[in-house]
């Protein structure tokens, strides 16, 4: 197996697991956060913010650089 088909999977594997904890979050009486509720709590001191930011750039240089 190609090393490109192994990031592809690797990469929609994460995809469908944050799909997976939202759908998970919103159900009723769920102690697991949505992903807004994560972000947000991520977000809250600025090196959280930093840290995002710098996801954001990972993934929109490896998805939408090419």
């Amino acid at each position: 197996m190609a090393t490109r088909v192994i990031t592809i999977i690797g990469f929609a594997l994460v995809i469908l697991s944050f799909f997976v904890l939202h759908f998970l979050g919103r159900r009723q009486d769920s102690r697991i956060p949505t992903v807004g509720e994560l972000f947000g709590y991520l977000m809250r001191p600025r090196v959280g913010r930093f840290l995002v930011l710098l996801g954001w750039l990972w993934l929109g240089w490896h998805y939408f650089a090419r």
